[in-house]
């Protein structure tokens, strides 16, 4: 028989917190090494533990559990966390995943859900409910549909050059005479770019150009 998955408990509910540990001693392959009522206790005492997976929940006193799940992904990469978080919060699901969660189980399920969530992330596989993972998906279409919209904004050839120019330190008289062009032109150039780009000086359209890539290597 394979060792039981050893489990550590970290939520500021007593009820909860001891409710969880005394269901779990009934499953034949977990066993509970340990509990914490804040995210300090929890990384203190994980840390001497050395659990497998972890029940984080997300709205402890002190440290949450966006914090503890980071510093515990940080200094125990193979430790799986999982947070318990509450309903309709995409957003804080995306940061537990950013953070190295490897599964979300709402307060609200039952515990033969979470029993398989342990079980399915201790496998290495990551665990969500159907129902976040459209949310999650919906959540990340509208993101990349963000950044499309975002990369969609087309400078011209003359547009960048004229960027170019103003990263040089030049004045728009200056870049009027290397461009062969009248000063009035290149006032228009800069008022197009800042418009076009939504900023507010030349100095932000160089640091657009630059985050970019569009200015010349010299």
């Amino acid at each position: 028989m394979n060792k039981p998955i050893r489990i550590f408990i970290a939520d500021d509910n007593r009820l909860l917190r001891e409710g969880l540990a005394s269901m779990l001693a009934e499953i034949d392959d977990m066993t509970v090494v340990g509990m914490a009522s804040s995210g300090s206790q929890a990384l203190d005492q994980i840390k001497q533990l050395l659990p497998e997976v972890a029940l984080v929940d997300i709205g402890m006193p002190d440290k949450d559990g966006l914090d503890v799940t980071q510093a515990l992904h940080k200094d125990l990469p193979t430790l799986k966390v999982i947070i318990l978080g509450m309903p309709d919060l995409t957003d804080e699901i995306m940061a537990c995943i950013e953070a190295g969660a490897a599964g979300y189980v709402l307060k609200e399920a039952s515990f033969e859900y979470l029993v398989e969530s342990i079980r399915s992330v201790q496998r290495g596989e990551s665990f969500c409910s159907p129902r976040m993972a459209a949310s999650l998906f919906s959540r990340i279409a509208e993101l990349a549909g963000e950044r499309i919209a975002e990369n969609s904004i087309k400078l011209t050839p003359r547009e960048v050059e004229v960027i170019n120019k103003i990263a040089d330190g030049l004045s728009n008289k200056e870049i009027a005479e290397q461009l062969y062009i009248e000063e009035q032109t290149v006032k228009n150039h800069v008022h197009n770019i800042l418009d076009k780009l939504q900023l507010h000086n030349r100095l932000e359209a160089v640091q657009y150009a630059r985050e970019r890539k569009l200015l010349n290597k010299k």
